[in-house]
């Protein structure tokens, strides 16, 4: 179903929020538009004058060509000064609401889970913070301003018009109607499905580029299965363009309606002009500029339509960042602790986790006291990652609870969760910058001697030391530019640099060969030695460094040297 001008509510009114700007565009757009028609009345109204002077030399004595002269200087560089101005002043409008509205929802989508996110592609994600968004400029600078000018334009215009005759207001006002009552409606109605299927179809082609890219290693392997993807990537680029071409033809239609009209109204003002009696007739320059006036006209409100086409579009544009934007996140925290904790243990009481309709975790109870080094093994798909998201509240139990110093989960707020609580996830991430800047998202004050410090715990010392630019060599995103092993570690850093009471280590010796392994367990336990640390693996050789140790299969619990 198809969104409607009411998802665009919420939006507008966030541009009060830059009240300033987006009048101080208003006023010099409409200056800038009315320099223009006065340019053309005065320009026809001096030509028209200047060829009539030329019948006699006493019309040529008495004509005035330095004043309507010295006023065409002044309104062309007016116009231009104006449009210079509008220009600066709208698009700074909207690149500031542009702005404003991305941060929003970023915001936003940082509250949501990892399971909320991950349920979202990446290009729509991509596509509602640069697409999506970008959409919304139509409200200001394709909607607004537009809209606002072309109808006190058209208001001054038929103002005018009834002053020199009630006769000539008439076709104005037929022209306002048409411009303001009929095509809004009519292009609404063309484009209510076109253009929102075009903003579908873009977010679909963004896809299906993105999938392409990601898998691009393996489509240069299978040429039969690049062969499709470069087909269905084929198909979504000419359904957009086939869209896309639809709705210019049908704005350039209802554009040419409006320049008929203009035409049309412009010839009925002169046959009712010289229907007019003689001693009430206008003079022949005044009427020519009050015409080429008429003639103007179109050219402002011609841009309407096609605003009016693509309008549903910007609905859909909105109501799709309206759905990830309001979003319930789940878990959800409370704004401040109610309690905070007495100590650093964890307690797990009776919890129970489920899949959908598969049970992951069955009535797991274990008491995880402080300074506890244990490791927590188990096959693959046993529950080990889920009760990890359990433990740092990426996910909440169906049944049973996890406290914290004695303070349930839900009662702690997330600032004072993170700090107690460090992981290093098991899909780790890097951003684009660089080693020193990924480090430090875990403590933004830390200094390069304690970046060494962690660096060294975690056997990356000696590598970032022999590059030419140590701590400030970039990372591509995602850690594409290091290795598996090394992206591993730098993320295991990053976890240390906390400083938390706890730490998490989901599967942080993946990738490494025993010896290496070995290494890793002694230095990391050393370093966080009166701290607690949760160490996830499957390996045998990282059991081997733990004197606790706990196994996790079918959703319960054994092992030895802990209370469960």
């Amino acid at each position: 179903m198809n969104a409607g001008l009411g998802d665009l509510r919420p939006f507008v009114a966030r541009m009060a929020e830059f009240g300033n700007h987006l009048w101080g565009g208003l006023g010099l757009s409409l200056a800038a538009q009315l320099c223009a028609l006065a340019l053309l009345a005065v320009s026809g109204w001096f030509l028209t004058g200047c060829s009539l002077a030329g019948v006699s030399a006493v019309l040529a004595e008495a004509y005035d060509v330095i004043s309507p002269s010295g006023a065409i200087r002044a309104l062309a560089l007016g116009r231009t000064g104006f449009r210079w101005g509008e220009r600066v002043v709208t698009h700074d409008a909207t690149f500031r609401l542009i702005g404003a509205l991305r941060v929003w929802l970023f915001e936003r989508l940082v509250l949501l889970s990892p399971r909320q996110t991950g349920n979202l592609h990446a290009g729509e994600v991509l596509g509602r913070l640069t697409k999506d968004l970008d959409s919304l400029d139509n409200l200001y600078q394709r909607l607004a301003v537009p809209l606002a000018s072309a109808l006190l334009l058209l208001a001054a215009a038929v103002g005018f018009a009834a002053v020199l005759s009630v006769g000539f207001a008439v076709p104005l006002l037929f022209l306002s109607a048409l411009s303001f009552f009929v095509l809004p409606p009519a292009c609404w109605h063309s484009g209510r499905q076109l253009a929102p299927a075009l903003v579908r179809s873009q977010g679909l082609l963004r896809r299906r580029l993105l999938d392409t890219l990601d898998a691009l290693d393996e489509l240069a392997l299978h040429a039969p299965a690049r062969e499709r993807q470069n087909a269905a990537v084929g198909r979504c680029d000419t359904d957009r363009l086939e869209q896309q071409g639809e709705l210019l033809r049908l704005g350039f239609g209802f554009k040419a309606l409006i320049g008929l009209a203009g035409g049309l109204v412009a010839w009925t003002i002169l046959g009712t002009a010289a229907l007019v009696p003689p001693d009430a007739r206008l003079d022949g320059p005044m009427l020519v500029g009050f015409v080429l006036v008429v003639l103007g006209l179109p050219e402002f409100l011609g841009a309407l339509p096609a605003m009016w086409l693509e309008l549903p579009g910007t609905a859909e544009a909105a109501a799709r960042l309206s759905k990830v934007a309001n979003q319930t996140p789940s878990p959800s925290y409370v704004d401040q602790s109610t309690a905070l904790p007495q100590n650093s243990s964890l307690v797990i009481r009776e919890l129970r986790f489920s899949y959908g309709d598969h049970c992951v975790l069955a009535n797991l109870s274990l008491e995880f006291r402080e300074g506890t080094h244990v490791v927590l093994s188990g096959p693959s798909g046993g529950g080990k990652t889920t009760l990890v998201r359990l433990l740092t509240r990426f996910e909440d139990p169906d049944a049973g609870s996890i406290s914290l110093g004695g303070v349930v989960f839900p009662s702690l707020d997330e600032t004072t969760l993170r700090r107690h609580i460090a992981c290093a996830a098991q899909d780790p991430w890097l951003f684009a910058d660089t080693v020193a800047g990924n480090l430090r998202l875990a403590s933004s004050e830390a200094t390069d001697e304690a970046l060494w410090e962690v660096l060294a715990v975690v056997g990356l010392e000696a590598t970032l030391r022999a590059w030419p630019e140590g701590l400030a060599t970039w990372v591509d995103e995602g850690g594409e530019s290091l290795s598996g092993g090394q992206r591993r570690r730098l993320v295991l850093a990053r976890a240390l640099l906390r400083q938390a009471p706890i730490t998490i280590l989901d599967e942080p010796t993946e990738g490494l060969d025993d010896e290496a392994a070995e290494e890793l367990v002694s230095a990391v336990r050393n370093h966080l030695a009166g701290k607690s640390l949760l160490w996830v693996s499957h390996r045998p050789i990282d059991r081997a460094g733990f004197e606790n140790s706990l196994e996790l299969e079918g959703g319960f619990l054994s092992g030895n040297g802990m209370t469960h």
